[in-house]
């Protein structure tokens, strides 16, 4: 029965490793039965939720029993005014990686090319080979930055989506204006542009380069998330920009009610808490420095971010380290699943409580290992 039912499957799909998140907190409370974990993991915003969208949820779930006002409409409105662009250059997701699926689905043919970054968001590769596309890494340099110039030569006549991640997932190298200008400068009108930009908010450098910048000059999509710096993760909503045109084919498949009123209300309260986001902006800085002079004190190699994680390497074993770190109730990510070759590992930049345990932590671990 196992053998027919493979056989039926689409064959792409055999090309497809599963998305492993980050180890949930409730699995490794099963596992250890420690009482206090701190989970660093999967880039989640350490401070919780906006407290307005906290309340919105309140008031709204009462209302549950009714589906969702299905286009967001009150959303695009407010995210249009807050993006200052029109509400029809607008669509809201569950999490921008939907609005990433439907932007392929929507313009993608089978055999066509996708070319993303890599090391990079593993759900680019996936996606690809799931709706039957041939996918195209592009690897970064070695010291993660972009290379535009492959980006550049890797385009053919199949090519008709290049996928940026910028900043990017899991290394927190970003791309600048400059590169981004020399980039869309050589990329035919025939290639649709997405920009994956889900830590927008945690920028720090003036010189970033959005791709909102090329909207309406190149066949640009932006996504971007509620799931980062408003703490919104667990209500899955992201929205995506472009222009009218490429919105109003990507509706035609956008699935009916694809997004719960408790996260639209949820969003549209978030959006107005100017306060929580400058608190989260804050303490990712702070926590952010922290870190860095932390592990790179420890021998550790940290790369800059412009996210709110940090990308590093050591001479130690990670996934020994990782068992190590989850016996003291810290959950980090090894990169052993992203096609990275090396003791690399992701961690989530946490409160400055949860940023000193784990400075503590490993400072213990390592010390009984030299």
């Amino acid at each position: 029965m196992t053998k027919t039912v493979e056989n039926l499957a689409k064959k792409s799909l055999s090309l497809i490793q599963p998305y492993v998140p980050g180890k949930p907190i409730e699995l490794l409370f099963k596992e250890k039965g420690i009482p206090r974990i701190i989970k660093l993991a999967s880039n989640e915003n350490p401070l919780g939720a906006s407290p307005l969208a906290l309340k919105a949820i309140k008031k709204k779930i009462s209302k549950i029993n009714r589906y969702p006002e299905g286009s967001a409409s009150a959303l695009r409105e407010k995210l249009a005014s807050f993006l200052n662009v029109n509400s029809s250059q607008i669509i809201v997701g569950s999490g921008s990686s939907e609005i990433i699926s439907m932007a392929i689905q929507a313009f993608c043919e089978p055999e066509d090319e996708i070319i993303f970054p890599e090391p990079s968001f593993i759900i680019y590769r996936i996606l690809a080979h799931a709706f039957g596309l041939s996918p195209t890494a592009v690897n970064l340099n070695d010291d993660f930055s972009y290379n535009i110039e492959s980006f550049v030569n890797k385009i053919s006549k199949r090519t008709k989506m290049v996928i940026l991640c910028n900043p990017n997932n899991p290394t927190g190298s970003h791309i600048t204006k400059n590169q981004l200008k020399r980039l869309m400068n050589n990329i035919p009108d025939s290639v649709i542009i997405l920009s994956d930009e889900a830590y927008f908010e945690y920028v720090e450098d003036p010189e970033f380069g959005t791709a909102m910048d090329w909207l309406g000059k190149k066949n640009v999509i932006v996504t971007r998330t509620f799931s980062k710096i408003y703490g919104l993760a667990g209500l899955r909503i992201g929205y995506g920009i472009a222009s009218k045109e490429i919105i109003r084919i990507m509706e035609k498949i956008r699935p009916p009610f694809n997004t719960t009123s408790l996260a639209q209300e949820a969003a549209l309260a978030a959006i107005e808490d100017k306060e929580f986001v400058t608190k989260s902006i804050l303490n990712n800085k702070i926590g952010k420095d922290y870190l860095t002079k932390g592990l790179e004190n420890l021998g550790f190699r940290v790369f800059p971010t412009q996210a709110n994680f940090i990308f590093c390497d050591s001479m130690y074993d990670v996934d020994r380290l990782n068992r190590k770190l989850e016996e003291n109730g810290i959950i980090i990510r090894p990169m052993t699943g992203f096609r990275i070759k090396g003791n690399f590992m992701r961690i989530t930049i946490g409160k400055p409580s949860e940023n000193r345990l784990l400075i503590k932590t490993i400072k213990k671990i390592v010390d009984r290992w030299r």
